[in-house]
């Protein structure tokens, strides 16, 4: 009976004999062997091809509908229409009916709106949830909870990725119902959607690197101005030392002060007297001191290619294109992205992706036309773009045109062997138009390169989970995700890299890595055996006042008072003792006060420079992002609503900051 019905392929019979042949062939197969890939068990009822929105069902039995509803069965392949018009059509539909008291036909149009984007294939209707959201807004500042709560959930539904409406329905909850287990779970389901959401983590990245940065520069710089200026009394102790004791206390400190005020007076931006004083203090500085300049001058180097990088985040996460791009990683479409995406292929001539995305798109839309008008585009660019072929052959399959199809998948195969799907979807088409021997040899050639994904795909038919239809092939998340962050790396973007080099922090960062290496002190402070503050006292001595002590850090009356413990005549000890009082008075105090306003300013000046500086770092880090939360990378919904989870978590990071920062001890260990 098999060789009867090829031999009638062959010869181009049709008509009556070769249904009843088929008919009679399904008949007589073995139960046991109906669900191997190679027997097919036909519904005499049933159309030659599936509809994309149906599942295979039992004989006897109607298909069943799949969760992504296409046409009905049976019915031809149609073309989609303008989902834009549709939906605000409905929307103002449902907004006159609100506005009448109807409220029951109002929820039939929104259920009508649902339906038509599960339907459409549809991700989210950003205009409409936007809508929703700002009416639920104009709600909430009303007091009308209830209003609030329904407009809130239906931005939800039309958008599932819009985060501001579950943070907004979490507040109504709690104003309204004083539902706090119900705000705690918008709260998480905001959260989730954030760490999904491919944009919005790329976004909140982008602020991340703005704000880390930033912080490390305001933190680093401000611990390093402390050291300098607790060091200041020290360079005025070897100014006085220079000129061989022709200068008392008050002038080598007014003199010292005064040189260390020049690089204010002749250099505009306040980083260069950054990068001035640490290479005139640097002599000065403990090993942890001198690492932390160095880190400082860094961070000045880096921020004209930082500061490159920030625009470069910035413009990519503002451009249409890109967010097209990285919204195209959750599946199905969004609206306003197909003409992201036909503005993408029109500028980019010469890139097979954007059309292939766009009749990706078509697809899932339903729009067959247009999606194989841009598959085709998509050859013409680059006629070995295997995915573009495998893709339009499915189209052909599903018009059963599968001579065309045919064409396709062999001339795909032979340009990449290592793509399976080819000959897993030529397979499928050879079964539709019963050439079960070619369905067969497509099958083992498809088990050979690649068996676990064959085998994956077969069971899945067989389970019931996906209808056997051709399969459709995409780019990686990778590719896209590579191709959405460069794009705005045009000539314009390769110019701002090379304008990034005269920030004027960069050049100022150079010079004082430069002024560091090869002239600490800048000629005026010695570079060696430099003069030191004691810590008991703060009393600055050089190796001439310390009398061969072999302390560094205590002058010669301390070091006999509180190491050595020698005997002093009273009076001298009196002295001795109420000027350590007093300056460790000083000292407390000062650090006390510093804290409050800047938390880790005191283990700065106390020698705990590292954890000052990440105290000091995270504080103004907090604070900028909180101040700037308005400024950075704003997202879309921000402009209908405020988002309070990034202000909430700096606020806590600022309070544990602070109490550290106050309640931590900020004097190092004393040997």
């Amino acid at each position: 009976m098999a060789e009867r019905i090829r031999s009638m392929n062959r010869s181009g019979a049709r008509g009556p004999t070769i249904g009843l042949a088929v008919l009679l062939l399904a008949l007589a197969a073995p139960p046991e062997r109906a669900q191997e890939p190679e027997i097919i068990v036909l519904d005499p009822n049933r159309p030659l091809i599936q509809s994309p929105g149906t599942v295979p069902a039992p004989a006897g039995r109607s298909p069943a509908p799949a969760e992504d509803t296409g046409v009905p069965l049976g019915a031809p392949l149609q073309e989609g229409v303008n989902a834009r018009e549709v939906l605000a059509d409905l929307w103002f539909k449902q907004r006159a009916l609100a506005g009448r008291g109807d409220t029951a036909e109002a929820a039939r149009q929104v259920e009508t709106a649902l339906d038509f984007m599960k339907r459409e294939g549809l991700r989210g209707a950003p205009e409409i949830a936007g809508a929703y959201l700002a009416e639920a807004r104009r709600y909430l500042d009303d007091g009308d909870y209830r209003g609030a709560q329904e407009n809130f959930r239906l931005a939800s539904h039309f958008d599932p990725a819009l985060a501001a409406a579950h943070l907004g329905l979490a507040v109504a909850l709690l104003r309204g119902d004083r539902d706090l287990s119900g705000a705690l779970g918008e709260l998480w389901a905001a959260l989730k959607v954030r760490m999904t959401d491919a944009g919005s983590v790329y976004q909140q990245a982008g602020n991340g690197l703005i704000i880390v940065y930033l912080g490390l520069c305001f933190g680093v710089a401000a611990a390093l101005f402390l050291i300098c200026l607790h060091g200041a009394p020290a360079f005025s102790h070897d100014v006085m030392e220079r000129f061989q004791g022709n200068l008392s206390d008050e002038s080598s400190r007014l003199i010292g002060w005064g040189l260390m005020a020049v690089p204010i007076l002749v250099t505009a931006p306040l980083v260069w007297l950054l990068a001035a004083w640490a290479a005139l203090f640097y002599p000065y500085f403990r090993r942890r001191e001198k690492r932390l300049a160095l880190l400082t001058l860094a961070l000045l180097l880096g921020a004209g290619p930082v500061g490159s990088v920030a625009s470069w985040i910035a413009g990519t996460a503002v451009d249409p294109g890109a967010r097209a791009l990285i919204r195209s990683l959750r599946g199905g479409y969004d609206l306003q992205d197909e003409q992201a995406l036909r503005a993408l292929a029109d500028t980019h001539r010469d890139e097979p992706m954007f059309p292939f995305l766009l009749a990706s798109m078509h697809r899932v839309a339903g729009r067959f036309d247009e999606a194989m008008k841009m598959y085709r585009r998509a050859l013409v660019v680059d006629p070995g773009h295997t995915r573009s072929m495998v893709n339009l052959a499915n189209l052909h399959v599903l018009r059963q045109e599968f001579a065309i199809a045919q064409n396709l998948y062999k001339k795909a195969g032979d340009l990449d062997p290592s793509l399976a799907i080819a000959h897993y979807d030529s397979h499928l088409a050879h079964l539709e138009a019963f050439h079960l021997e070619s369905a067969d040899q497509e099958l083992k050639v498809a088990r050979r390169i690649d068996d676990a994904l064959v085998t994956t795909l077969l069971a899945q038919g067989s389970e019931g989970r996906s209808r056997r239809l051709p399969v459709d092939v995409g780019y990686t998340r990778a590719e896209i995700w590579k191709r959405a962050v460069t794009l705005r790396l045009d000539e314009g973007m390769r110019s701002a890299w090379s304008r990034s080099l005269s920030a004027p922090a960069t050049p100022a960062g150079g010079a004082g890595l430069l002024m560091v290496l090869l002239l600490p002190g800048l000629g005026i402070a010695p570079r060696v055996a430099s003069s030191r503050r004691c810590r008991r006292c703060g009393r600055p001595f050089c190796r001439r006042c310390r009398m061969g002590t072999k302390d560094p850090d205590h002058c010669s009356q301390c070091v006999h008072l509180y190491i050595l413990r020698d005997g002093l005549a009273p009076n001298v000890k009196s002295k001795k003792m109420e000027e350590v009082v007093r300056y460790r008075r000083r000292v407390w105090i000062g650090e006390r006060l510093l804290s409050l306003l800047l938390p880790g300013s005191g283990h700065v000046l106390g020698g705990r420079t590292w954890l000052g500086a990440l105290l000091l770092t995270c504080w103004c880090g907090a604070w900028l992002g909180i101040l700037l939360g308005g400024q950075l990378l704003v997202p879309s919904e921000a402009i209908t609503t405020t988002d309070l989870g990034p202000i909430v978590a700096l606020g806590t990071v600022a309070l544990a900051v602070w109490l550290t920062g106050n309640l931590s001890t900020h004097e190092a260990e004393r040997e």
